[in-house]
């Protein structure tokens, strides 16, 4: 798959995890056309995060099929499929590089035009700039050095710089104060302009300009 639309269907969809007895999510059906967006809300472990997580295939479905431009997830190479799709989640996975490398690790050949955009996308220039090595400055070991308002925002520039057709935003916002929240939402507004966005939040703002809503 070296391109796609962006349009996710999901076929009667359910997943089961091991040693479950009940299934986290139960004969889904829902089609997403290319570019909209749908906000996924209700209640902690109602199956939000389940399901966003089965269409880059970190858990495949127990029945049913997810469809990417009419492609089954499951015949399509994880790199391929992985190509696709941005994310940005609570829990922000940075490496013990630089913010540099972790802003371009889904683009490694980035030129530092596409970097500084995605950073100032992003509201990290005042930070950034701030410190002495700047972008060079090294994150520590699973991010360590930076707080989590800063590490969701170097997440924020790295799903910028990555420029997929599909996003998924889950509990993006969680971390970040509602001052650069604000910034950020205008950030992500653009971010989500033409392309396929999955949203998991609880603040209505957030959510509100979704296409659909499922609760």
């Amino acid at each position: 798959l070296d391109y796609c639309s962006g349009q996710v269907v999901f076929d009667h969809v359910s997943l089961r995890y091991p040693n479950s007895e009940r299934d986290a999510v139960h004969d889904f059906n829902l089609t997403v056309n290319p570019g909209d967006s749908v906000a996924l809300v209700g209640f902690s472990g109602s199956g939000k995060t389940s399901l966003v997580n089965m269409i880059p295939r970190f858990w495949n479905p127990t029945s049913g099929l997810i469809l990417i431009d009419g492609y089954a997830t499951r015949d399509i190479t994880l790199k391929s499929l992985r190509k696709q799709i941005a994310i940005v989640s609570q829990d922000v996975i940075l490496f013990d590089d630089t913010i540099r490398n972790n802003i371009a690790y889904g683009v490694p050949d980035a030129t530092e035009a596409q970097i500084n955009k995605a950073i100032d996308d992003a509201a990290l220039r005042e930070f950034i700039d701030a410190l002495p090595k700047g972008l060079e400055t090294p994150v520590g070991e699973a991010g360590n050095f930076l707080s989590g308002g800063q590490k969701q925002r170097i997440s924020i520039a790295r799903a910028i710089l990555k420029d997929t057709p599909i996003l998924i935003l889950d509990e993006a916002t969680s971390h970040i104060d509602t001052e650069t929240e604000e910034v950020i939402e205008q950030a992500m507004a653009v971010l989500q302009k033409g392309r396929t966005t999955f949203i998991i939040a609880h603040r209505l703002s957030t959510i509100q300009d979704a296409d659909q809503i499922l609760v």
